[in-house]
């Protein structure tokens, strides 16, 4: 998270649980404008298999949330998705540095 030092002001907590070839890490990130991103990976052995990355303005309102659950169907990169105030669109790279790209661009 070095790289988006511009962009992090501090971790809340980072958490991460391994169960035999389970990894889930949880982190909540603040943003330099106090805003708060939310990070759900679930990894099997080297192959990322759920995730949600929320970003939350001061006011817990969502800017941005991007996650595989499966329930947009009608979403062309479906299960993959992204939410906006706007409603649900599709999501064409979905990666964490993706997204923290996103929020690079979206505040500098």
């Amino acid at each position: 998270m070095r790289r988006y030092s511009d962009i992090i002001q501090y971790a809340e907590y980072i958490e991460m649980v391994s169960i035999r070839n389970l990894t889930i890490i949880r982190a909540k990130i603040i943003i330099i404008d106090g805003s708060r991103v939310y990070i759900r990976e679930v990894w099997r052995d080297d192959n990322l298999i759920d995730y949600s990355y929320w970003w939350l303005d001061i006011n817990n309102q969502v800017i941005e949330g991007w996650d595989n659950s499966p329930h947009h169907p009608e979403v062309p990169t479906f299960p993959h998705h992204r939410h906006t105030p706007s409603g649900v669109r599709e999501l064409h790279n979905p990666d964490l540095l993706n997204f923290f790209n996103k929020i690079r661009e979206e505040l500098l």
